[in-house]
């Protein structure tokens, strides 16, 4: 009798899970189905099933993302891709995602996107499913978004053979430069966005949704011709657009410009002119001036102007009674580092008052305050001045000892100068 219990309770053990398995296939919930665990685990699971895997990155907080959750629970959006995929999804600033970003080496241009990786966990294809007028349209949206994906001839892989066949519909040049934002190609990103401008010709091509779509998103130098359009049209843009859309799509054409591809070759005008830009569109003067400043000096010293950048830093200092001791630390390193000439060398001692004037008497800037002791005595150093040289660094070596800070570079100098 023992033996028949014992018996039973095993095979009630062994298939339970089997009958809740059967019941949960009768009945599954629809929609997609999203497994579990890291990326890594899901690639090992599209292998094992052989077919591609999608990927679903959400951001918190997106009211885009909310409107695509919806769909993606329906009922022929799951049939379709539990069918041909394996799925797997991910918050955009979860601890996984910056993995999956570092591993891949990829950005996620806008929110919701959608990726799709081969079975070796190749990305073959992106897409950013938008928002539709009924939701037919957007389960068809997403679902056209999957069989895409499946297509060689279709999906983003294949964009760049497109591009250089000479295809310009504006529809492909918006999703092929999304796909550069993913991939980080901003050298191809820079061709598109070229293609755009000469496309994109009328001033009604430019002022319509697509335009500035293509505006807010693509366009990266303010000299592209719907740059420069926008610029100077800025009140027919705030008529047809959100004031705040225009300033931010502004705003980022400039950042482009500032910190894109070719930033290190922008000529002072140029740079001038975003500053200009910058206050068009709102930006308080003070503030664009702290934006532009390390550029114009950049510009200056690559011409090798260094009296040229003295100047303009001497201006900042007289418009902007916020500049604090971190600003002083930093660019007194700066000139140390980068002028190409001793003529900025008498202006160190005043820039080290100024700084010091405004440090805190909390003592919570002490590094700060080292730190300009540090290269005043760099300066007077390289003016030929070794005792004034030495008492200032004296003086770092002493502000650092007192603060508890790493005092090896102090210590270093100080003895460089005995």
């Amino acid at each position: 009798m023992k033996f028949r219990v014992i018996l039973f309770s095993l095979l009630a053990f062994f298939t339970s899970p089997l009958i809740t398995y059967g019941q949960a296939s009768v009945n599954p919930k629809p929609g997609i189905r999203f497994l579990p665990g890291t990326f890594q685990s899901a690639v090992v699971a599209a292998k094992t099933a052989r077919k591609p895997l999608a990927v679903e990155v959400y951001l918190t907080g997106c009211p885009h993302c909310e409107a695509l959750a919806p769909i993606l629970a329906e009922k022929a959006v799951g049939d379709y891709f539990n069918a041909n995929f394996v799925n797997w999804k991910v918050e955009a600033n979860a601890p996984e995602s910056v993995a999956l970003q570092k591993e891949k080496g990829i950005a996620y241009p806008e929110f919701p996107l959608l990726l799709f990786f081969d079975s070796q966990g190749n990305l073959i294809h992106m897409a950013t499913p938008a928002e539709q007028t009924s939701k037919p349209a957007f389960i068809e949206e997403v679902i056209s978004a999957g069989r895409t994906a499946l297509n060689p001839a279709q999906r983003t892989a294949g964009y760049a053979a497109r591009f250089e066949a000479g295809d310009r519909d504006l529809g492909f040049l918006i999703n092929y430069g999304k796909y550069c934002k993913v991939r980080k190609d901003n050298a191809q990103l820079h061709a598109i966005s070229d293609a755009v401008g000469n496309l994109l010709q009328s001033p009604g091509q430019m002022k319509s949704p697509a335009g500035f779509y293509c505006l807010q998103r693509l366009v990266d130098d303010i000299d592209n011709p719907l740059a420069v359009y926008f610029f100077s049209h800025l009140s027919e843009f705030t008529a047809a657009f959100p004031v705040k859309d225009v300033k931010e799509a502004g705003e980022g054409v400039v950042f482009r410009t500032l910190y894109g591809m070719n930033g290190d070759q922008n000529p002072l005008q140029k740079i001038v002119q975003m500053r200009t830009y910058m206050i068009a569109l709102g930006v308080p003067a003070n503030e664009a001036a702290g934006r532009t400043l390390l550029k114009e000096l950049d510009a200056h010293l690559r011409a090798k102007s260094t009296p040229g950048a003295v100047q303009r830093f001497n201006e900042y200092r007289a418009q902007n009674k916020a500049i604090g001791i971190a600003d002083y630390a930093y660019l007194m390193h700066y000139f140390n580092e980068k002028a190409t000439d001793t003529s900025y060398l008498t202006e160190m001692p005043v820039w080290a008052a100024d700084g010091l004037n405004v440090a805190p008497a909390d003592g919570k800037m002490s590094q700060q305050v080292a730190d300009i002791q540090y290269e005043l005595a760099v300066a007077y150093q390289k003016m030929g001045q070794k005792a004034e040289a030495y008492k200032q660094a004296q003086q770092g070596l002493d502000t650092a000892r007192k603060a508890k800070l790493d005092t090896k570079r102090y210590e270093e100098q100080v003895a460089s100068l005995k």
